[in-house]
This record gives C-alpha cells, structure tokens and sequence, in this order.
C-alpha cells in the first residue's frame, strides 16, 4: 500500500489548489527531504504539477504545487442488491458523473456491472479523462486468494469468479471489495468516522454486514468473513433451524425484505387496523406508517430495535468501538430511534459506543469505492486482485520523519 504521508501530502495540495514544499512540510511535520522525495514521485505519476512561483518575499521566489485533477479519472461502483450505484470522479475525487440502475435491471448483476463500467468510460472519453481504476462494492464475501464471490445471496453469487471475470473483461486494474469495508473506508475519508481509530459500520438494507476498524486497521479475518453480523443468532429456538438460502438470522428478521415480512404476518394474524392493509408492505411504507402512529408498524419497528440492540450489545462487548455508524436504507431509517437503541444498550455494557446514523446518505460505498480507486491510482502498481488491508485511522503515528495527526484520513 502507498504510504500514508504521501497520500497526505496529496490530499494537502488538493486541498488547498496551490501550495509550495515548505508549507506541505509544516502542515504535515514533514522533513524538507521527505516532501521533496514525495513530491518527486508525484510529480512523475502526473498527479500534481510544478509552476515558478512570484517573487513576493526577499529570496529565492518558490515553486508553487498545484493538484492536477485532469490527469486521469476513475470509477468507483456499488452493486446493491437491488440498485447499483456509480459514479466517474476526477483524481481529487469530485464526482463528474453518477449512474443508478436496478442491479437486476439488465437480467444478470454481472451484465449491470459492466454495462455501467463501459458507460462511465465512455464518459470519460468525452472528457478526455483515462480511466485509470476502477473499484467494486460487492454484497459478498470474497476469497482473498482466488477472488471468487463464495457468498453473494443478495446477488445470487455463490462461487462465483467476480475478480477473475472482470480481470478478463476490463482492460484496466479492477479492485474487488466487499461493499460494507468500502462504506468504512468512505467514513474514515469524508464521514463521519475522521479521526477516528476503532468503529464499526453497520449495514442494514437488503441484507446486513458490518465493518470492523481496530486501531485503524480493518478486520477482514480469517476468511474474509469478519463483521458478516447478519449471520448473528438471535434465539435459542433459532440455533436449531437450518440457514435458508444463505440468509443468517439477523438477516432474516432485521433486513428490509424481513422487516416487510413481519409485517405482512402480523397484518394476516390480528385483525388490528393498519394503514398497511391494503397497501404495499415495503419497509418504506412500514416505517412511514410508524412514524404516523400506526400501532401494528409500530410494533414491527420496536420488534427491529430489540433484534438492533442484541446485536449493538455484542458488538460492544466483543470489539469496545468508540463509534458505531448505522448505514444502508434500514439502518438510516432507524435515525429517529437512535435515542432508542442507545437507552436499551446503555445498561448492559460497561462502556457504549457512540451512535450515529450515516450522514453520507446512500453514496458511502460508492465514495468508498472511488477512495479505493484512487489509492490505487497513488500506488502506481495498481492491484488487479482483491483489495488488500488498509488503514483507515483519521491520524498516523508520530514519530521520525512522519506526519503529526491530521484533519484527513489516512489509507495506508
């Protein structure tokens, strides 16, 4: 991975459109030597340019640094379960074009990937931007070895050969990554998780999972398969009952299809009036109807906020994150509970996290996403494999020749 000053360094002068070394040095508590180094390899990689600066101050007048953001272009994709999401960015991340389609829209996942790939680098070459990268969010869990989905329910993936496939069918360097770690790379750059070393982002849409950061570092585990909290069991009753299609147990009761299947139950077991009979028992409508003071949405909704809180308690009292980030379209539709969730986990943990709700809306793994494109692009020798571990800590350590924390996040 690129080192985490020269990505800083980077992000420095994108910052502030025009800069000079000496200034990057005192920002970042970089020596002279150090910046220069860096520098060099930027300038080379095309990333940034080098102008004479004026004649302002007694002395030698200094090269003023500025962001090249025309130099290239990447894509960064979220392939939802039901939408995929993607977004052509410029090399300081600005966003230049967005996508949304049905992820099914086009028969297959697969076809819809590389359908809105091949339109957004078309779009480039409009703009007269390369593509540079390219980086996937993915429902799935992936091998790390072989770079085959081996767990993709929400896409209808199992052994499936996503790496390899798009390794063959796009010809610049893919980057593969399951779609809640991007969400936290996203939360470590421009959310609400800077400056932030241990936090969990939790995901709960069409299906759930969850992303786990330790001093920093994200937990991929042993298989890839860390932070797949959807797998959780929430019952005794429940251990005794096989997995259907692949969907664990927290997946099943807090998901949206499990939150609109819950209430479609209770509508056809009680005769209790609801402004859901009759309508279209999406999780949309359930909560809506929450909201409005629906008694049987209501109680569908406090049902989903005890089936939350066992596994917020487990989260606590197994990782001890100082944050946890409530993301997907379940998870930003509970920010009206938050207080909620936090009375029924406040007196079972020693110490809780701090809870929010996403606050970069639906585009978390799509910024997730071109973040890791774009490390990529500063890496040089881009990975054509699965996206490898790393660092996602708002701050670096101090110490001989490296940056003093800074405001940005840092991927190492």
């Amino acid at each position: 991975m690129l080192e985490v000053n020269e990505f800083l360094v980077l992000d420095f002068v994108r910052a502030h459109g025009h800069t000079t070394r000496p200034e990057i040095a005192h920002a970042l508590g970089l020596s002279a030597s150090s910046v220069s180094r860096m520098v060099g390899r930027l300038l080379r990689a095309g990333l940034i340019v080098e102008s004479a600066g004026s004649r302002e101050l007694p002395g030698r007048p200094r090269a003023r640094i500025t962001f090249n953001d025309q130099a290239g272009s990447v894509i960064g994709v979220d392939l939802g379960g039901t939408k995929c999401h993607a977004a052509l960015a410029d090399l300081s991340g600005t966003v230049l074009h967005e996508l949304r389609r049905p992820t099914h829209g086009d028969a297959a996942p697969y076809r819809t990937l590389l359908a809105v790939i091949r339109d957004l680098r078309g779009e480039a070459r409009r703009r007269q931007l390369p593509v540079l990268a390219v980086a996937v969010g993915v429902p799935a869990i992936l091998d790390a070895e072989t770079g085959v989905a081996v767990c993709g329910p929400n896409v209808q993936w199992q052994d499936f050969a996503i790496v390899p496939r798009l390794a063959a069918d796009v010809d610049v360097p893919v980057i593969v990554e399951n779609d809640v770690n991007l969400a936290a790379l996203a939360h470590a750059w421009r959310g609400d998780a800077r400056q932030v070393d241990d936090f969990v982002t939790i995901s709960i849409g069409t299906g759930i999972g969850a992303a786990v950061v330790a001093n920093g570092r994200l937990v991929k585990g042993h298989r890839n398969g860390a932070g797949e909290i959807g797998y959780l069991t929430l019952s005794t009753d429940r251990l005794h009952r096989r997995m259907e299609n692949g969907v664990g147990d927290f997946e099943e009761r807090a998901s949206g299809p499990g939150i609109a299947r819950r209430a479609a139950e209770l509508l056809a077991t009680t005769g209790e009036p609801s402004a859901l009979r009759g309508a279209d028992v999406t999780p949309a409508a359930v909560f809506r109807a929450a909201a409005a003071g629906d008694p049987l949405a209501g109680a569908v909704i406090d049902e989903l906020l005890d089936q939350v809180a066992l596994v917020l308690v487990a989260v606590g009292a197994i990782l001890d994150p100082e944050l946890v980030i409530l993301d997907g379209s379940v998870g930003r539709s509970l920010s009206p509970y938050v207080d909620r969730l936090a009375q029924r986990i406040g007196g079972r943990l020693w110490t809780a996290p701090r809870l929010v709700v996403s606050s970069l809306g639906g585009d978390s793994t799509t910024i997730g996403a071109i973040a890791a494109a774009l490390q990529s692009v500063r890496q040089k020798a881009a990975p054509a494999s699965l996206f490898g571990v790393f660092d996602v800590g708002g701050h670096t350590e101090v110490a001989e020749g490296t940056a003093r924390p800074a405001a940005t996040a840092a991927f190492g």
